[in-house]
């Protein structure tokens, strides 16, 4: 029985409560045998009414990683709706879901009614903590302080601590409700709860963060905590067992809700009926901050430890950065870019991580010409540009794949992530990688990825820039009729011939070309007739003469071919091969009018080279003499 997969969609797949969500669901699929992809952009979603916003063309190249879902792959998606960055992106993942017949599961997003939804019961949740306070520990005077007004989940919040409040026949005094914005004026709040006289019993908080600065700003004015004040929190972070006091609060069940979305979809599969919407309740977790014996403070050294370790962490992380710009800056080669991006599987310990980049972009048949007017997508076929011990760099593969390897036929259900390479609005390829971890990459992976793609970006574009100026250069230099050089191309590049002659101290020769009878062919047949004789010859030039020849048209008919050689045989033997080209071409051309040319030349040994305008002159009066015995053979 073919081994099923699960895709997952999500922002700021490194963010705490992301990588829970998905801690849960990869316990659960390890559990039950089956894949687990992880399509994540890491770019955190602006919270409402932060002031913060993201430029399209960011949302367009964070985006397009969704787009890379192969739905003939995947037999169930879970979307977390509440962190994706665009709105447009859930309803479109959902509806290629749908056309496949494939389940779809959203998490924690009230806003977008899917499928199916797990709604995590933020309202119950902030009930628990208020009731604790009131019932448990006697408190009355309790003040409250949200995110934004007019926020989902701080209304929820705010409607709870009410709630409870007159269920127990406390009076609701507004005086006592702020709002802390998530974090950025809690301290502002705190102050003015203080200064207010009124000193509150406790203060609820709607987020862990807030929770954090209000004790900071109470311990500053000399309050302690719970003995003045106690203090509650919301979420349920990492941080609240090492917060000195450790903080109570309300860890919601993100964890939980992974394990529950995985059940779902194996309860669909197997034919059972299911509930359009899932409620997973938080969990009160009782703590000092409050008078309760639950964690404790861990133990200061290893407190110490694990701060000095993270502060180690980003110094290395500094570093590591400023290497891989040095390094990039250096490389010459798309390989010596990625090549740095390896170095990310050790130092984010990855089990594998492959980078996959747009095999039309890494080919030059795709380019940042247009960047500004559009957004480029995902390849056909991709390159894996990182060694593997199994999968050299350039290795293609359909992109439909995901990867260079087969992840889906192995003898265990594997564990992959996908995030973004872009630059403007050029989506560059993706990463494809399995953590060691199940906690995501860690903090500074969104950081190490952004450098990848501005670095990788700006190679291409500078490669880019670079053909277009060498192009532009060419123009200047290139007869537009026939494509060889003009004067100011032979001015330039006939000194590297004479350099190349005086170098290898050979002979320099400069031949002259002109066409017969061009001005009848004009008159009797049209300049049409006449153009084409002049690009006949220019490309019986190009077939005769050798790579490194500087070849020119001078004039109207006129041309001039400079480059080194050994002996007048050779030169015989280019100008005989001209004539051999134009002879043929008037055999198959059955055209009323017969192409042909004159031709001079003249050579001198390197060490006696002394301008090239006398020898033109002196190949150009031979070809003239030439042109003349033609016209008195004609008569």
């Amino acid at each position: 029985m073919k081994r099923k997969t699960i895709a997952v969609c999500v922002t700021g797949y490194n963010w705490e409560y992301e990588t829970r969500v998905v801690s849960g669901m990869r316990e659960k699929c390890r559990e039950l045998d089956i894949n687990l992809l992880v399509f994540a952009s890491l770019l955190k979603k602006p919270e409402l009414n932060a002031g913060r916003t993201l430029h399209e063309s960011i949302i367009a190249g964070e985006v397009e990683i969704f787009n890379l879902i192969n739905y003939e792959l995947v037999d169930g998606v879970v979307i977390l709706g509440d962190s994706i960055i665009s709105e447009e992106v859930i309803y479109n993942i959902s509806a290629k879901a749908k056309k496949h017949g494939i389940p779809v599961v959203n998490i924690n997003d009230p806003d977008h009614k899917l499928q199916k939804n797990i709604v995590l019961s933020d309202k119950i949740a902030m009930e628990f903590v208020v009731r604790h306070l009131v019932q448990d520990h006697g408190l009355k005077k309790i003040n409250f302080i949200g995110g934004f007004p007019g926020n989902l989940q701080t209304e929820e919040r705010l409607e709870a601590y009410k709630k409870v409040l007159t269920e127990n026949n406390i009076p609701i005094e507004e005086e006592r409700i702020a709002y802390g914005e998530f974090w950025k004026k809690s301290i502002e709040c705190t102050e003015n709860f203080i200064k207010s006289g009124d000193i509150p019993e406790a203060i609820v908080c709607a987020s862990d963060t807030m929770a954090f600065f209000c004790m900071d700003c109470l311990k500053a004015h000399g309050y302690r905590i719970p003995e003045d004040i106690v203090v509650t929190g919301f979420d349920g972070v990492i941080d609240c067992e090492s917060y000195d006091p450790p903080l109570t609060t309300v860890r919601r069940a993100f964890y939980e809700s992974g394990e529950v979305a995985v059940n779902l979809l194996t309860d669909i599969w197997a034919g059972k009926e299911t509930p359009d919407t899932v409620l997973v309740d938080s969990v009160l977790e009782r703590s000092r901050s409050c008078g309760c014996d639950g964690a404790v403070n861990t133990d200061e050294q290893d407190f110490y430890n694990s701060k000095y370790g993270y502060r180690n962490k980003a110094m290395e992380i500094n570093y590591y950065i400023l290497e891989t710009n040095t390094n990039f800056s250096n490389a010459e080669t798309s390989v010596e870019i990625y090549r740095e991006a390896q170095k990310a599987s050790y130092f984010f310990s990855m089990n594998s991580l492959y980078v996959c980049i747009c095999s039309e972009l890494e080919e030059g048949t795709s380019s940042f010409k247009n960047a500004g007017e559009g957004h480029y997508g995902i390849s056909e076929t991709m390159l894996s540009m990182t060694d593997d011990e199994v999968i050299p760099s350039g290795t293609r593969f359909p992109s439909s794949r995901l990867v260079p390897i087969d992840i889906f036929n192995g003898e265990k259900a594997r564990f992959f992530a996908f995030s973004p390479i872009y630059f403007k609005n050029r989506f560059l390829g993706y990463i494809a990688y399995e953590p060691k971890k199940m906690q995501g990459a860690g903090d500074f992976f969104a950081t190490w990825l952004v450098t990848l793609s501005n670095n990788a970006g700006i190679f291409y574009m500078k490669n880019e820039l670079e053909d277009v100026v060498d192009k532009l250069e060419n123009l200047y230099i290139r007869d537009p009729l026939t494509g060889l050089y003009n004067r100011r191309g032979m001015e330039k590049l006939g000194k590297k011939v004479v350099e190349q002659a005086r170098d290898n101290n050979c002979m320099l020769t400069v031949i002259c070309v002109d066409i017969d009878r061009l001005k009848p062919i004009n008159d009797n047949y049209g300049h049409e007739a006449g153009d084409n004789a002049i690009l006949q010859t220019a490309n019986a030039i190009k077939a005769s003469v050798p790579r490194g020849s500087v070849s020119t048209r001078t004039g109207g008919d006129e041309y001039c071919i400079i480059l080194a050689n050994d002996n007048d045989e050779e030169i015989e033997g280019y100008i005989a091969d001209i004539d051999s080209f134009l002879r043929e071409y008037n055999e198959g051309s059955r055209l009323p009018y017969e192409v042909g040319c004159s031709c001079g030349f003249y050579s001198v040994p390197a060490n006696q080279i002394e301008s090239v305008d006398s020898m033109i002159k002196i190949a150009d009066a031979k070809m003239y003499q030439q042109k003349a015995a033609k016209k008195a053979n004609r008569i």
